[in-house]
């Protein structure tokens, strides 16, 4: 007899079933009809940074946004969402914003969590927020002397494929998770080879980064609504894109973005190359 795996909330330490069926789309199609005539945001990660990303994207500035947070069906995950759509926020901070702005959500009915990649399909833009750790090797006998790094990017390349799978060919993918420089271009390729397979435009999709400000603690709602961004694109349609959505959640009256230009593929490795050797010194 095979067992379902479960996932324990950190926080109550509630036990959830995991399902074996992983189609969720009545209840989000339920959820979308509440939201009518709203674009649809869906964060990819709902960790320290997708969770918080979430619920400021709920209480945007300029815009009213229908919020889908969708994460792995896994034992580290699963409770998260659960969590979520029975009105407990999944982190504690020390920022009472944080709290406010996720009842605020809940009054408004405009977030929702869930693990089915269907969510996906209804996306006007997705922002990518999952985990993606450097890998460093330190010397044996000086322990604060990195000797060689490296970067996993299996995980993260199955994620951007999950979006390609199923999105519409022309949204908005934003990457907030701290990339190795190149790894953007890496998703545009991924996607558009995607959207190619199932005979859709792939020149239509935008792909845009703005690495993540998120700081816990008393600022945390404050380190991503009102600080200062970088962002660009994978071409100056993407960037301009990226920019108008930013702008809809971020107070740039006050704190202004700053566009990087495109970089081509020559001038991206020798961008890496100088970036991998500062990561060394840096670690230090």
């Amino acid at each position: 007899m095979k067992l379902n795996k479960s996932s324990k909330s950190h926080l109550t330490g509630k036990t959830y079933l995991i399902p074996e069926n992983t189609d969720d789309s009545k209840r989000i199609n339920s959820f979308l009809n509440l939201n009518k005539g709203k674009k649809i945001i869906v964060v990819q990660g709902l960790g320290f940074v997708g969770a918080v990303m979430s619920i400021v994207c709920a209480n945007a500035l300029h815009e009213e946004y229908a919020v889908i947070g969708i994460d792995l069906p896994s034992p580290e995950a699963y409770w998260k969402i659960c969590s979520i759509n029975e009105g407990i926020f999944p982190i504690i901070s020390a920022d009472k914003k944080v709290e406010e702005y996720f009842q605020n959500s809940i009054k408004k009915n405009n977030f929702y969590a869930t693990f089915d990649t269907y969510a996906f399909t209804k996306a006007d833009v997705v922002i990518v927020d999952i985990n993606l750790d450097v890998q460093k090797q330190n010397n044996h006998i000086q322990s604060n002397k990195i000797v060689d790094y490296s970067v996993n990017l299996s995980g993260f390349e199955s994620a951007i494929k999950s979006i390609g799978d199923r999105c519409k060919e022309d949204i908005l993918v934003l990457i907030e998770t701290t990339v190795p420089p190149g790894t953007t271009n890496l998703a545009k390729k991924i996607i558009q080879d995607c959207l190619s397979l199932r005979n859709l435009n792939p020149e239509k999709i935008k792909i845009g980064h703005s690495y993540e400000r998120v700081m816990p603690g008393p600022n945390y709602i404050d380190s991503i609504q009102n600080f200062y961004r970088v962002y660009s694109g994978v071409n100056d349609h993407s960037a301009d894109y990226v920019e108008r959505f930013l702008k809809t959640i971020i107070r740039v009256d006050e704190y202004p973005l700053t566009r990087l230009k495109s970089t081509n593929a020559t001038e991206m490795s020798k961008v890496l190359e100088n970036s991998f050797r500062a990561m060394n010194i840096a670690f230090i």
